[in-house]
């Protein structure tokens, strides 16, 4: 049921070229993904979409300068950064649409449970930032450094786009009916839940450039660097559709 629902999806997984390219194509897979966006009718790819949908609009303002106090230092890798994470959530659900056999099985436990009324919309968000940040981020990293070798300008960018998750933490949270978030506005309960969150993505960001910076020890080895590659591939789709499972399944989530 779940994948014969994504194949009406994979339409809008075609080639983007720019950040604008990229929201396009999130709010057409979250608008088809469900027709009612808010509780009861949930849908876990559609949830996931939103969020990720909130967050691309917030870095091409960066990008295009049109956010005040915040720039990037390098645009061209962000954007470039930006395109190749993106390209691989649209190919897990083209992948996953087909029955592919390499679809990752982080993204597959969420599909598989799309329609799933039992799991709420902050499960389902946490469980697309699970499989999009612990796994796709880091390759899409090794990508864009085929281009943009890392630099300590491009790990501020990198790290920057944090502070884009932050600035939209609290509205997310309450968009979604996170655990606290429906307490006293800036209280110090809806304050924790908000300083949880923003610490958890600045921890798994950081996690996913330094596995991406274990395998980039191996890049010119024309034998190391693909072995290196599957090895990290292979370890991290494995915790995190772990991670995702407990996702899924867990209640309260902040």
């Amino acid at each position: 049921m779940a994948r014969e629902g994504a194949k009406d999806l994979a339409e809008f997984c075609t080639e983007v070229e720019t950040i604008k390219d990229v929201v396009e194509r999130l709010a057409a897979i979250r608008d088809t993904a469900a027709a009612d966006l808010v509780q009861p009718q949930i849908d876990g790819i559609s949830c996931f979409s939103r969020l990720y949908c909130t967050i691309t609009k917030n870095i091409l303002e960066t990008v295009e300068g049109r956010r005040e106090k915040r720039e990037f230092r390098d645009p061209a890798f962000l954007t470039l950064l930006d395109l190749e994470f993106a390209r691989r959530y649209l190919a897990a659900i083209q992948k996953y649409a087909t029955g592919a056999p390499d679809t990752p099985r982080c993204w597959t436990v969420l599909f598989d449970r799309r329609d799933d009324q039992a799991v709420g919309h902050p499960n389902f968000a946490a469980a697309g930032v699970n499989a999009h940040v612990n796994f796709d981020l880091t390759f899409a990293l090794l990508e864009t450094w085929r281009t943009y070798p890392p630099t300590a300008d491009r790990r501020y960018d990198y790290d920057l786009v944090n502070d884009i998750f932050a600035e939209e933490m609290d509205d997310l949270r309450e968009d979604f009916g996170a655990f606290l978030a429906e307490t006293e506005e800036g209280g110090i309960l809806d304050r924790f839940g908000n300083a949880a969150s923003d610490l958890l993505v600045r921890v798994t960001r950081s996690l996913a450039w330094e596995a991406a910076e274990r395998v980039w020890e191996h890049h010119g080895d024309p034998v190391g660097y693909p072995e290196a590659v599957e090895e990290e591939r292979q370890r991290l789709d494995d915790s995190a559709r772990f991670l995702g499972w407990l996702l899924l399944s867990a209640r309260g989530l902040p």
